[in-house]
């Protein structure tokens, strides 16, 4: 009896050793674990996002720039003074010579009345001393004449001639006078003219710089003014592009936010010489069409390239710090192998960094998938799997 309850005690506590362990199976069965070898961690294929590089073909490149006009200038004031008047005010168009300010004239007033009425009193001399030689040239004519009939003397007739040179250099000196006091008089003008702010062009007051009541200094800047029209555009193209660009050409514009050609720009002028910053060259379009454009609006300029360009995102490379133009690096594709996605290293050769994207000159073909922000733990020959619902990247060329 004791032998069977003891035989009964082993055989429940093993089933129960075997049931806490999450083991099963009958006695005499080897246990086994109840995952699959299918569900390891290290055979599940990596998640990873891709880049499908689109079909080639020559196509447009956008430079960004800036719409201006040839004319903008900053009003300065020309003396010191109290501002009295303001007429010019911020979005108002002016013609050239319009009144947009005026300085306090009290004290140029007065110095043109004083400068005036010294230009009078210097006249009065030069009339009298103008008399006063005739009546000197006179006096010698008949002091002369008695002289040759024997009834004066050699005397008077030197007498005669000092009193005629002496009123000559005081008439002489009494009109220089008169030259100065209107030099005077001119110059007070002047002051008076600048005291009155004009407009030097026909355009818009962008920005007023001063309020009234204000104590001006020379030279104090007070308005902002731009020519409406005609627009232009600047913009610098790369030496190293192979589209030619010449006086004449016809280049389309677009808005900065969207790729719809807004209007045409005719290509004025190409530098002469080019910028040693950007190693680029400097052109100047006039702009036709775009009615509703304004000065200083941001704008693409749509150039046309000769050559195909693979473009990919900057996040394919798995350290850009040393990403340059004309070096080679890896990045990460997927190949089908098997019927399996699995990832590879292809060496590529970097053109060109722009922004966030990256011209490749070679290692690339069209439909190659790139993947972009690849996992540091990420090797060659490792499955993966395209996140699903990624939609297609697209790049501007």
């Amino acid at each position: 009896m004791n032998r069977r309850i003891a035989a009964t005690l082993f055989v429940l506590g093993f089933l129960t050793f075997a049931g806490c362990n999450g083991r099963s199976g009958r006695l005499g069965e080897p246990v086994v674990a109840a995952k699959s070898n299918s569900d390891s961690p290290s055979l599940r294929p990596v998640s990873v996002e891709v880049f499908t590089v689109p079909a080639t073909a020559p196509g447009e490149r956008l430079i960004p720039a800036v719409l201006s006009v040839e004319n903008e200038v900053v009003v300065l004031a020309q003396r010191d003074g109290i501002l009295n008047s303001l007429d010019g005010q911020e979005g108002s168009r002016v013609a050239k010579g319009q009144i947009l300010a005026q300085l306090d004239e009290g004290d140029l007033r007065s110095q043109l009345r004083q400068a005036s009425l010294e230009i009078e009193r210097s006249r009065v001399e030069e009339r009298q001393y103008d008399a006063l030689v005739k009546v000197n040239r006179s006096e010698l004519d008949r002091t002369q004449r008695l002289f040759k009939d024997g009834l004066t003397s050699e005397s008077q007739i030197e007498q005669a001639q000092f009193r005629l040179d002496g009123s000559i250099e005081e008439l002489e000196k009494t009109r220089l006078s008169t030259q100065v006091a209107q030099a005077h008089l001119d110059s007070v003008k002047l002051e008076l003219e600048k005291t009155i702010i004009r407009a030097p062009i026909n355009g818009i007051v962008v920005r007023r710089l001063t309020r009234l009541g204000s104590n001006i200094i020379r030279n104090d800047k007070l308005f902002e003014i731009s020519q409406v029209g005609p627009l232009e555009v600047r913009f610098l193209l790369p030496l190293n592009e192979k589209t030619k660009i010449s006086v004449g050409s016809k280049l389309d514009l677009s808005l900065a936010e969207s790729d719809r050609v807004v209007a045409t720009a005719r290509v004025r002028r190409v530098d002469a010489v080019a910028d040693a910053a950007s190693n680029a060259l400097g052109y100047l379009a006039d702009v036709i069409g775009g009615h509703d454009l304004i000065p200083g609006l941001a704008v693409n300029v749509h150039i046309a390239r000769d050559e195909s360009v693979i473009s990919i995102p900057r996040t394919a490379f798995i350290n850009d710090v040393e990403l340059q133009g004309g070096i080679s690096r890896q990045i990460y594709v997927v190949s089908s192998e098997g019927g399996q996605d699995k990832c590879a290293l292809r060496d590529v050769t970097v053109k060109r960094i722009l922004g966030d994207q990256v011209e490749i000159e070679s290692g690339l073909r069209p439909d190659d998938r790139v993947i972009l922000s690849p996992q540091k733990n990420l090797s060659p020959g490792e499955r993966v799997e395209i996140k699903n619902g990624l939609s297609e990247i697209r790049l501007q060329n």
